[in-house]
């Protein structure tokens, strides 16, 4: 799914692209912690998430990283999937 949406197969909206951003993130790099991932953008910044990704796209996509407590990567996967139908 993420390749289809980096190369434009599978548009999505700066919404779509940011929660399904969260979720990668999440299923990646586990819950958000500040000691491991810090205060700002950095540690997601050479990831992948949208053909032009920008500051504000990181920005939300940390933003909704943070709200991701204990949740397993393959529920995430299932809602990302449920978000594209």
């Amino acid at each position: 799914m993420r390749a289809c949406v980096l190369v434009y197969r599978l548009p999505c909206s700066f919404v779509t692209h940011s929660l399904l951003g969260s979720f990668a993130v999440q299923s990646d790099l586990g819950d958000y912690d500040f000691d491991e991932h810090g205060q700002g953008i950095d540690y997601v910044r050479a990831i992948r998430f949208a053909p032009n990704q920008t500051e504000e796209l990181l920005d939300k996509i940390v933003e909704l990283h943070k709200t991701h407590r204990s949740v397993f990567g393959l529920y995430l996967t299932f809602i990302g999937v449920l978000i594209l139908q």
